[in-house]
């Protein structure tokens, strides 16, 4: 089953974003790094998530696991429920995109286990306010 860490940042909320990803399967590790745009901090954090995602699915991950520090998005996708509205397209995109998987499961940790994810975010925010 490969692993999959995934983080957001954002300057500001809402402000710059970008997002960070480590999917570990085998003996593989991948890397990604995205900006994402201005948005708030709940919606990058979505938007990482996705990215993560189609990531794998181009990798042909076969079984997910996926790791968040952000409790806002394991309660929605564990519970299959937002409250607020304005993420229940990301919730959809998340179960097509969690179909293609013969297993998918999303588990919280604490921020100190996301570290690599984090530090991606980070580094490509910076980079992309700096100018």
């Amino acid at each position: 089953m490969a692993k999959i860490y995934f983080d957001a940042a954002t300057k500001g909320n809402p402000g710059m974003s970008a997002c960070g990803i480590v999917i570990v399967e085998k003996a593989e590790r991948h890397t990604y790094a995205q900006v994402l745009g201005e948005m708030d901090n709940h919606s990058a954090e979505w938007e990482a998530l996705i990215y993560a995602l189609q990531q794998a699915i181009a990798l042909q991950v076969p079984n997910a696991l996926i790791y968040t520090d952000s409790q806002l998005i394991e309660d929605a996708v564990n519970r299959n429920y937002v409250k607020n509205k304005q993420f229940k397209p990301y919730l959809e995109k998340f179960n097509q995109h969690a179909q293609k998987f013969d297993l998918c499961f999303v588990k919280w940790v604490p921020r100190g286990q996301n570290k690599e994810a984090n530090q991606l975010a980070q580094q490509t925010l910076y980079r992309a306010t700096k100018q």
